[in-house]
């Protein structure tokens, strides 16, 4: 029987005995892409899911130390031990295969052990930003379903929702300890959930990803054949939980023998913790987006390089790398850079490139390489057809890390896991990016077809903040666009056209920005919002995005009176917001936050200050105290205090240079 499916604006007819068929009618060069391009196939253990294969490590490892926070540590027997009693207390509660289980954890040992008793218990976990707001929370949890949320008790406000059982692992864990340490017997197996993460969805709603436990098994079982990581090494685990990377660095370890290193909840921003927390466990592997590894590469000193001889491999994920960046870690990092690609729907990662000068040489984009085992890569036309080598298609990616779709959105699920017309009965995942062929199979990649931009790693839909504009009251249209300074400042921009209602509402900055920090994380609030009293079009009457991009927004944002800086600390932080924010003139009370600042360049500030002053300012103060004129105080007592320890010539020498 035919099956005909209506896919990018052409019907394709494929029958099911013979369409494997299909690919024998292509021409050689065609045959090399989809054939050669994904010989990828490779045994794993295709039986067995992440938390099973813990187990048998611990058999075969009981005494290793299996994670380590601050002086704390757990052996793999007692973690496995600890896991078990949890995921039998879950059961009770009636967690079971597919039961979504919400986790709201601080970086912890609680953390590593509430992910193993979900899985355990046969259920699948739901990361839950500490961070993100209430309302936020709020929205994914009842999107999910998710009736059970293990927590801390100092989180229990962001939590507070009658129709969610709370569990706090660390108050309530008398209750936990009084179940047997013996594992339950669960029905759960590799085409079960083991994960929903969230992601930006363009209509206003995130999106939930169903991944399974065959795509992450085989995702693991890929970094261990690719990295070799040996019994007893160390992987730190800094990445957020609601970032998927975050999976690597918790069971790839635990499947090996492993150390998982946890860096402390907020020091994951703050590139001389990393850094210092790399060489105290003696990190082997670390991964990053690639704005913070500048920030990370920036800070490096020649004596750090030599303390992190162990680092074996760095990846870089989540954004576009550059040639300055691999060039910069050259310089400046021990250990192998790899250049990563893929998407949350298709378990985290699906292509690799191992960087090499040649990246230096070429300029452009760098390679994201080829597919990792199990995966195929497919660069199509709008027909779904192959391309030739060199010309530029859409990029779309099959294989068993494939996710079973979004979470309750069966439109959303259709749109983008569509038939695969290579692979018999098998589905491919649209990406929405672009890309080409490169002779040797290696894949460039050059952009987005749609309205989806990253932000430090994260996915965000441009169209999910202009929703979430529209439902104000006071907004009659907006726009939202992103603009790109350099590989550490992408800003997000609003314009907005205010409804024009007889009443005594204004609308403001301020009371724009408050409302969207109540309804979306921080990475998702725009750094400027200007008001216009229409949008432009263009000659076919659509919003003119060019004339948007063209618009001086330091201008807009510098129109009402700013007050200069005056003191020496007030000039020396100045100094170091106009080069990190791209600004030619800051004011003493303008907002760090609102004129593109954010978590990862409040790092720099601090790392600035250090390096050029040797002077130690906490990330939590500028993270507090967001204008000039409020860390200028804290500054000045610094300063005070390293003048009166100054030798007179140390003192001369400060007041030449500042």
């Amino acid at each position: 029987m035919e099956k005909k499916f209506n896919l990018a604006k052409k019907e394709i007819t494929i029958n099911p005995l013979q369409e494997d068929s299909k690919v024998k009618f292509l021409s050689n060069k065609e045959r090399q892409r989809l054939i050669e391009f994904n010989q990828t196939t490779v045994p794993f253990q295709n039986n067995k899911c992440l938390h099973e294969i813990f187990e048998e490590q611990v058999l075969r490892t009981p005494d290793n130390i299996a994670v380590i926070f601050d002086n704390n540590e757990l052996t793999y027997r007692e973690l496995d031990l600890r896991a078990n009693k949890l995921a039998n207390f879950l059961t009770t509660r009636g967690v079971g295969p597919d039961k979504i289980v919400g986790i709201c954890i601080e970086r912890s040992i609680e953390l590593i052990v509430g992910l193993l008793g979900i899985l355990k218990a046969g259920g699948a976990f739901l990361p839950l930003d500490p961070e993100m707001p209430n309302t936020r929370l709020k929205q994914i949890i009842n999107n999910a379903g998710c009736e059970i949320c293990l927590t801390q008790h100092s989180l229990q406000e962001k939590l507070l929702m009658e129709e969610v059982e709370i569990i706090y692992l660390d108050s309530e864990w008398g209750d936990i300890d009084q179940q047997t340490n013996q594992k339950p017997t669960v029905a759960v197996t590799q085409d079960h959930m083991i994960s929903v993460y969230y992601t930006s969805g363009s209509t206003g709603q995130p999106k939930g990803v169903i991944n399974l436990h065959k795509g992450w098994t085989n995702r693991m079982n890929w970094m261990q054949s690719k990295f070799r990581l040996q019994s007893s090494e160390t992987v730190l685990q800094k990445t957020t939980l609601t970032f998927d990377d975050a999976a690597v660095e918790v069971f790839w370890p635990l499947m090996i023998g492993g150390r998982i290193a946890l860096i402390a909840p907020g020091l994951h921003r703050d590139p001389r913790e990393i850094i210092n927390d790399s060489i105290r466990y003696n990190t082997v592997h670390l991964q990053f987006v690639p704005s913070m590894l500048n920030m990370v590469l920036d800070e490096l000193t020649s004596k750090d390089r030599k303390l992190l001889s162990s680092l074996r491999n760095c990846i870089s994920s989540g954004e576009a790398l550059s040639p300055a960046t691999i060039e910069h870690f050259f310089e400046k990092m021990p250990g192998k850079l790899h250049n990563t690609w893929g998407a949350t729907e298709v378990s985290i990662d699906s292509t690799i490139h191992t960087c090499s000068e040649q990246d230096i040489i070429e300029h452009g984009s760098v390679s994201i390489g080829k597919p990792i085992d199990n995966n195929e890569i497919y660069i199509l036309d709008e027909f779904l057809q192959p391309v030739p080598i060199g010309v530029l298609g859409d990029l779309y990616i099959g294989g068993i890390g494939l996710a079973k779709g979004y979470l309750n959105d069966i439109e959303r699920t259709n749109k983008a896991f569509i038939p695969n017309p290579f692979k018999t009965l098998e589905l491919m995942y649209k990406t929405g990016d672009r890309g080409y062929y490169l002779q040797d199979g290696s894949i460039k990649f050059v952009g987005r077809e749609d309205n989806q931009v990253k932000i430090r790693g994260m996915r965000v839909e441009l169209g999910e903040i202009e929703a979430i504009l529209l439902k104000h009251s006071l907004v009659k249209e907006t726009v939202v666009i992103l603009k790109n300074e350099n590989d550490e400042l992408n800003r997000l921009i609003t314009f907005i056209v205010p409804q024009k209602k007889d009443s005594n509402q204004v609308l403001t900055v301020e009371n724009i920005r408050t409302y969207l920090k109540r309804e979306l994380p921080e990475y998702m609030i725009p750094s400027y919002i200007l008001f216009l009293d229409d949008l432009p079009l263009n000659a076919n009457g659509k919003i003119d995005h060019k004339k948007l991009s063209a618009i001086n927004v330091q201008t807009h944002a510098h129109a009402i009176k700013h007050i200069p800086p005056s003191t020496m600390a007030e000039k020396l932080i100045a100094e170091i917001w106009k080069e990190l924010l791209k600004l030619d003139e800051v004011g003493v009370d303008e907002n760090f936050f609102n004129l593109g600042g954010h978590s990862l360049l409040a790092t720099q500030v601090a790392s600035r200050l250090r390096r050029q002053y040797n002077i130690e300012i906490p990330l939590r103060s500028i993270l507090m105290k967001p204008t000039i004129s409020q860390l200028a105080i804290e500054l000045e007592e610094k300063l005070i205090e390293k003048i009166r320890n100054m030798t007179e010539e140390e003192a001369y020498n400060l007041s030449i240079k500042d």
